[in-house]
């Protein structure tokens, strides 16, 4: 006789449910929806259904009520661990680790050289690899960190980023103990839970992504509130920062907002267009003298000052190599040179500036054309949000440019409006030829767009189908 096992049906549930009934059975003896019963329960499925939009959030994570309830969405609450919450098999909860752990510390002695931590590329055009970074390298972006943006025990820094990037990690949450800063995290990000920890914690120093700084300067429109006097530095890192943007927040809270430029491979930030009389716009900075920053054309030939190439690093912080994968180790750090696959030019200063990714710059009737250029000029536009541009083929298969749009709010724009509004701006080969509007666009966890998935036939990897297709 086959095991008994029974079916849970509720397709027309909320998203209370989908919280509700797991949880009862990880206590085993569910027996109706109010009732436990005495015996264990037999294996169970659950098909389980929601009639309209939800949020699932953990118990530490704070969501705005009553804005989802504006927009007609159920908010539900994971129980904190104990006896009503459900918990993921081999795991042990951070009370749980606090409770039991000692108070006594004492540090591991490690070969400088060791991998400390293994990251994976956001993929942005390819498949992840891991890089990784070893202790040296960490101690290497410390030094270059007090260079270009020195932190000291007196600042307290504002913990908004995922830590799971190298973004966080390098120039957040351990710069933040290497230096004894105080470091306020924020469980989830929202511009007015940003805001309201900045106020409360009075942080001196600001650490995010461009989205984050464009919703600063929206909310400060909307409820006309500013960040707090006692801010010293801000700094824009993970992608790049449109200059529209920055000359707005530069005139609406009277600061300089400073961009750095970074990968996974050099342990994250290498350069800082730092605030005051250096400042260039546009540019990402001069390089310090903890490392060297060249441009090399495709055969690895240094170029000189405007000329346009690949951007290539070396310095203590540049990651030993990726993980298993000799191969791509070999094409990225060529005869002591990390190549970025990031295209820029040096003025005669020194200062560099960042055209485009190599693998997106677009050809056109042997012109290259830098899809960033063309993204600048659609980011002036007023109704203009956000946007996108690279390569497709045409009719002919050359290929051409096709920009992604996304609108403000309560907008309406046709392509023609935007091409000839890129015509006043732009060479007549760098103008779009397609133009498509979207609601919004597929971006990593630092708001880089991510251009693989807007071309035709993307494919994502991490998806299971069925068949093993």
């Amino acid at each position: 006789m086959a095991d008994k096992w029974r079916l849970i049906y509720n397709p027309e549930g909320d998203a209370a449910d989908i919280l509700a009934y797991p949880s009862a059975l990880v206590e085993g003896r569910l027996a109706g929806k109010y009732l436990l019963s005495r015996e264990k329960i037999p294996d169970t499925v659950v098909v389980q259904g929601v009639n309209k939009k939800g949020i699932l959030a953990g118990a530490d994570v704070r969501v705005d009520k009553q804005s989802a309830k504006d927009h007609d969405i159920d908010v539900a609450s994971y129980p904190r661990s104990g006896r009503g919450g459900a918990k993921q098999t081999d795991t042990v909860s951070l009370k749980e680790l606090m409770i039991k752990s000692s108070s006594k510390f004492s540090a591991e002695e490690v070969d400088l050289s060791d991998t400390a931590l293994l990251l994976y590329t956001s993929g942005t055009t390819g498949s992840p690899k891991g890089v990784m970074l070893t202790h040296e390298n960490f101690l290497g972006e410390f030094e270059l960190v007090e260079v270009i943006f020195p932190l000291y025990p007196e600042d307290r820094i504002v913990g908004v980023l995922p830590l799971y990037h190298v973004y966080a990690m390098a120039n957040v949450l351990t710069p933040a103990v290497y230096f004894g800063c105080t470091l306020s995290l924020i469980p989830q990000y929202s511009p007015t839970e940003l805001l309201k920890n900045m106020a409360e914690v009075q942080a001196t120093v600001l650490i995010a992504i461009p989205s984050m700084y464009i919703h600063l300067l929206q909310i400060s429109k909307s409820r006309k509130t500013s960040i707090p006097k006692s801010l010293r530095s801000c700094i824009s890192g993970g992608a790049p920062l449109p200059l529209t943007t920055i000359r707005e927040f530069e005139e609406v809270f009277q600061t300089q907002l400073s961009e750095g430029y970074g990968l996974t491979e050099t342990t994250s930030a290498v350069c800082l267009n730092t605030t005051g009389e250096g400042y260039r716009p546009g540019s990402i900075g001069k390089p310090p003298l903890q490392i060297e920053i060249k441009i090399f054309d495709e055969n690895d030939v240094e170029l000189g000052p405007n000329e346009t190439g690949e951007i290539v690093i070396k310095g203590a912080m540049i990651s030993k190599g990726y993980y298993n994968n000799p191969e791509e180790t070999a094409e990225a750090m060529k005869n002591g040179w990390f190549h970025t696959g990031d295209m820029g030019y040096k003025d005669e200063e020194g200062y560099i500036f960042i055209t485009d990714r190599k693998k997106d710059i677009i050809i056109r009737g042997g012109f290259n054309i830098s899809p960033r250029e063309v993204e600048e000029v659609l980011f002036t536009h007023p109704k203009v949000h956000d946007a996108a541009v690279i390569g497709v083929p045409d009719k002919s298969g050359r290929e051409t440019v096709k920009a992604f749009i996304v609108l403000e709010e309560s907008e309406t724009a046709d392509p023609k409006e935007i091409v000839e509004f890129c015509r006043e701006h732009l060479s007549p080969y760098k103008l779009p030829k397609f133009v498509e509007f979207r609601e919004s666009l597929p971006k990593s966890a630092t708001g880089k767009v991510l251009k693989k998935e807007l071309r035709d036939g993307y494919k994502d990897e991490r998806l299971l189908e069925k068949n093993g297709k």
